[in-house]
């Protein structure tokens, strides 16, 4: 059957098991086929969408029989959203899909049949645990325009989002409040293949500790005389909005950052804490989307980097300085590496609020950075490494090798590139001690790890 096997073809699949990104995997005569939103036990009647030499994809047009783990999701969006992927499993589940991935992928990629895994670290928090959402706007014939969050896998459709449960109740009422201020309004979205029309993005960022909102709305280039009235119902009808800025991207790249960026209303930042550090975080920070669980990682972090009191620590990719002023008061210096410049202005700010002194932190490239570090015969006892999902890569690493850290403390948000990163670990004089999943997303497939790597 799957030599003949085509695009239409149905026929019926068992669910044996999840996949990394939170596809059941179910076989045809050995034959491998991902259908989203279904779970192991599942029996679904399933349709080929596309079809590949080893595998398939296909779309569950009906359930022959539901596993006995099925639960009812609780989100009305859940089977067209393109972000949560297990709502329909139980909680403790979803955990061991996701250690299931970390083990799969450290033994399968990684090269070590039994990785030192410890057991995840689960969130207190399942629900309303986000601390910002991106909206996009759409033009819409029947509607007028959209505003929500993409379809799974038509990244060119929208659909209004009525209630996240993944973000604030605050945030939602935003979210629905703001699409029938632009409706009655008139004002037209941005249209993708056409380049034209004025409206792109809603982002809303939230603080947990103090309940400030920054609302970023992101347009092409036109008439604002809207955003007067836009900013007065905003701030009237939301008090807890604090911040309201407005960027402009008038390019035909699909992204939430522009060419200009102006606060329109209130501050520049909001402010969040982090293990009894204060963070001010402005419309293009990078800050971990969990506040909660963030803590949870940076102190698994600094407790696994065992850090004593004149070490120096090397942190790689530090964003706006967020690790290196948690562990800075218990060593000797840390030195931060960004690419992005605004965010090492916010780092060198973050550390001054903290009355944090021994940290350094420097606009650069990563590779380029040690580069110079290494010409200049610096030394690190620790590297922390909290790279974006790509990991490392060959390159960095081979610069980590030239430094010579006894201890990696490597932050990873992607269980594949991070076992690619720990079998060159390990071809170079590494050994990986322990690996710690840490549940940063409920209901998504998402995982982020820490884990312990040092010099044989």
């Amino acid at each position: 059957m799957p030599e003949t096997l085509q695009i239409g073809d149905r026929l019926d699949v068992a669910i044996e098991r999840l996949s990394f990104t939170g596809k059941g995997i179910g076989r045809v005569n050995n034959f491998v086929i991902f259908i989203p939103h279904t779970i192991p036990g599942d029996v679904v009647k399933a349709e080929i969408t596309s079809r590949k030499k080893r595998y398939a994809d296909a779309r569950a047009v009906d359930f022959v029989s539901r596993s006995s783990d099925s639960i009812e999701p609780r989100c009305r969006h859940f089977g067209i959203c393109g972000g949560c992927s297990f709502q329909n499993l139980p909680y403790e589940l979803q955990l061991e899909a996701k250690q299931d991935a970390v083990q799969e992928h450290i033994r399968r990629i990684g090269k070590i049949e039994q990785p030192p895994i410890d057991k995840i670290i689960p969130s207190d928090k399942q629900l309303f645990y986000r601390n910002k959402m991106e909206f996009s706007f759409k033009p819409d014939q029947e509607d007028f325009l959209k505003l929500g969050l993409h379809y799974r896998g038509e990244w060119e459709k929208i659909f209004d989002v009525e209630e996240c449960l993944l973000q604030s109740e605050i945030s939602n009422r935003i979210v629905n409040r703001v699409r029938d201020f632009f409706k009655a309004k008139r004002i037209p979205a941005y249209h993708l293949s056409e380049h034209h029309g004025h409206l792109r993005f809603l982002i809303i960022r939230e603080s947990l500790a103090t309940g400030e909102v920054m609302l970023i709305l992101v347009t092409n280039r036109g008439d604002y005389e809207y955003l007067d009235d836009f900013v007065e119902m905003v701030t009237s009808e939301f008090p807890r909005v604090t911040s309201v800025v407005h960027v402009i991207n008038s390019k035909k790249a699909n992204i939430a950052v522009g060419e200009s960026e102006k606060i329109i209303r209130g501050n520049e930042h909001i402010t969040e804490y982090i293990v009894g550090n204060k963070f001010l975080i402005r419309p293009s920070s990078f800050f971990q989307t969990n506040s909660r669980q963030t803590e949870i990682l940076y102190n698994r972090a600094a407790e696994m980097g065992e850090l004593g009191s004149d070490e120096k620590v090397l942190d790689l990719y530090t964003g706006c300085g967020t690790i290196a002023i948690h562990i800075a008061r218990n060593v000797g210096s840390v030195l931060g590496i960004e690419l992005n410049p605004d965010a090492v202005v916010s780092a060198n700010e973050n550390a001054r609020l903290n009355e944090i002194n021994n940290c350094e932190f420097v606009a650069g490239d990563v590779r380029k950075t040690m580069d110079k570090l290494i010409d200049e015969g610096r030394k690190f006892d620790t590297i922390i490494a909290d790279p974006p999902r790509a990991g490392i890569g060959h390159k960095s690493l081979v610069r980590i090798f030239q430094l010579q850290p006894e201890k990696l403390i490597y932050i990873s948000c992607n269980p594949a590139t991070l076992a690619a990163d720990i079998r060159e670990l390990r071809e170079n004089g590494y050994r990986l001690d322990r690996t710690v999943p840490v549940d940063m997303f409920p209901h998504t497939f998402h995982i982020e790890t820490v884990s312990r790597i040092t010099r044989k």
